[in-house]
């Protein structure tokens, strides 16, 4: 089962993610991420906000640092195990629940924000999970989406290409990988399973939101030189991060 092989995956990846968090709350990562929450989210306090795939925490303990009222879900157990150690370790109070992105367990129009980062390109049925966002959400609530077309190269010969060449030029330049060959071997069949690795975003997700109701659809197209470090632009370049903000 898909879903399952994803767990499996990212359960035995969350030492290792760990890390990569670790280093952006030590580096100028937490303030550029801090920023863009602000100014998508606003800075009333109390806001109820759902952090969807929290990984070890980043984002939920970000929020809870805005004075937000913050639940983070995730499915993988382990990230959670980490992600309850980060929020205690930085003093922050956080509900975690394990749950699915497609079915949280949350009354209808009960949240002022959902928020999730490098989660949706992992979504077996994305459109699900936005109607799913839709109904939890308050009249006036919002989604902020922070991805990028992370696998769309498997689909496309002149981008994979590309992505090998900026690929070389990273490991010309130290970039080594911080996963074994097995886990980028399992994580790339993953990702030929996925329906948004063959879709180009952030246009799809404009249409798909659209289509579950929400009325205005705000994209900053490449992010990526606020939330990167230097290595992380070359390596990323033909496919950059873009933030999505849909309104109800």
């Amino acid at each position: 089962m898909l879903e399952q092989r994803i767990e499996n995956y990212w359960d035995g990846r969350a030492d290792s993610y760990n890390e990569v968090v670790q280093r952006e709350m030590a580096c100028r990562k937490k303030q550029a991420w801090e920023s863009l929450l602000r100014k998508y989210a606003g800075e009333q306090d109390n806001l109820r906000v759902l952090d969807v795939g929290t990984g070890p925490g980043f984002f939920a303990i970000l929020l809870s640092g805005l004075n937000y009222s913050v639940t983070a879900v995730d499915k993988c157990e382990e990230m959670l195990r980490q992600a309850r150690k980060n929020a205690a370790l930085a003093g922050k109070t956080i509900k975690f629940l394990k749950a699915d992105a497609h079915a949280v367990d949350l009354p209808d129009r009960s949240l002022d924000l959902i928020v999730s980062r490098n989660v949706t390109w992992l979504l077996p049925n994305p459109l699900e999970v936005y109607q799913e966002w839709h109904r939890l959400l308050k009249p006036t609530g919002k989604v902020l989406v922070f991805d990028a077309n992370w696998h769309l190269h498997l689909s496309d010969p002149e981008l994979q290409a590309e992505h090998d060449r900026y690929v070389a030029l990273a490991m010309a330049k130290g970039y080594r990988h911080n996963t074994s060959p097995a886990q980028q071997q399992e994580n790339e069949a993953i990702a030929r399973k996925l329906p948004l690795t063959y879709e180009k975003r952030p246009l799809w997700d404009e249409q798909a939101f659209r289509r579950c109701g929400f009325q205005q659809v705000v994209i900053e197209e490449n992010i990526s030189p606020l939330v990167h470090d230097e290595m992380e632009q070359l390596l990323y370049a033909p496919t950059p991060m873009f933030a999505i903000c849909a309104s109800k």
